[in-house]
């Protein structure tokens, strides 16, 4: 098995993170509030608890675990040092801390009256609370080890739109239960999830590129996006049932972002190819 691992480390990667997610959620999706195919309700905590569990048993653990035995304990240390890797061009700050949550909430704000309540005063400190509702658990394994994997193999655009893909059907059992705060009023809806996915991880792939590999970013502009609409919800007094202004916001954003990635005639004419190489 370990010799395996070594010789295909990207597929052992992905089957690791959805089997380990999938399994760790399962008491959840099996439960009367998904497929109903156990006759049981989890209270709220235990719901916290078993996503957390799935988190750090998919891509967490799967990042780990191969990077140990692809690249040894150097290699491991190495990826756990990008969680902190925080020395870039303040752009990169702009771009994860600012871009993506206005790109991701403005269409929502622009056509629907807002109401703030107090609520509203508590939203920076929401966004710190909200980065242990995945992006840590997530981002050492999609950009940290899938995102290197697949761009030795393909263009850094390809393999950004390939792993938004991947990501998007990683959340699979999620849109079975109740409970998971997404819209999935039709089947639209799943179109604009993926649209969504997609366009996030064209973005997070210039941002990690061009922040010279930093994790710490990529986890920043992944938490922008589920904070900016958790901001929405809270400015609006509704919660948010379409996924298509954040999803075609995002796809702009991405455009943007395309033009730039290492690789393309854009990027090779700027200096976006010397911040790449910042250690």
């Amino acid at each position: 098995m370990t010799a395996w691992i070594r010789r295909h480390p990207l597929v052992a990667f992905l089957s690791l993170a959805y089997l380990g997610s999938w399994i760790g959620w399962s008491p959840w999706w099996l439960s009367a509030s998904g497929l109903a195919a156990l006759p049981y309700q989890l209270p709220l905590p235990a719901i916290a608890a078993i996503n957390q569990l799935g988190l750090f048993a998919g891509p967490f653990a799967a990042a780990l675990l191969v990077t140990h035995l692809t690249a040894g304990p150097a290699g491991r240390r190495a990826l756990l040092r990008r969680l902190v890797h925080w020395r870039a061009h303040p752009g990169w700050y702009a771009l994860a801390l600012l871009a993506i949550p206005v790109a991701t909430a403005l269409g929502y704000l622009l056509t629907t009256p807002t109401a703030p309540t107090a609520a509203a005063a508590l939203l920076p400190i929401t966004y710190a609370t909200y980065l242990i509702g995945g992006p840590i658990q997530e981002e050492p394994g999609w950009r940290g080890v899938a995102l290197p994997h697949l761009q030795r193999r393909l263009h850094p655009l390809p393999a950004a739109l390939l792993l938004g893909v991947v990501h998007c059907f990683w959340h699979a059992p999620l849109f079975l239960i109740r409970e998971w705060d997404t819209a999935r009023s039709d089947p639209g809806q799943l179109l604009a999830y993926l649209v969504l996915t997609v366009s996030l991880s064209v973005v997070l792939s210039w941002l990690t590129n061009g922040s010279g590999g930093s994790l710490l970013l990529a986890i920043l502009g992944h938490n922008s996006v589920n904070w900016a609409l958790f901001a929405v919800a809270t400015l609006t007094g509704h919660p948010v049932a379409t996924t298509w202004p954040a999803a075609l916001g995002l796809t702009l954003l991405a455009v943007v972002a395309a033009r730039f990635l290492p690789g393309t005639a854009s990027a090779t004419s700027t200096d976006s190819r010397s911040e790449t190489k910042q250690a």
